[in-house]
């Protein structure tokens, strides 16, 4: 998927998926060329699955 399709499909920004990128916190992505950024939706659907919430509280530690 583009990252116009990964956008829509999670419903967050182009610009939020960008830092995502640059974090290494997002969903594993392709990068066949310097300029392209491609995501499996099957990569994507694991990340958002593995950052599945019940809640907002934070644990106190």
């Amino acid at each position: 998927m583009s990252i116009e399709e990964t956008s829509a499909y999670c419903n967050i920004s182009k610009q939020a998926l960008a830092q995502l990128r640059y974090t290494g916190k997002g969903p594993k992505f392709l990068k066949p060329t310097a300029r392209t950024v491609l995501y499996r939706k099957g990569d994507v659907d694991d990340w958002m699955d593995a950052n599945e919430q019940t809640s907002t509280a934070h644990p106190q530690h």
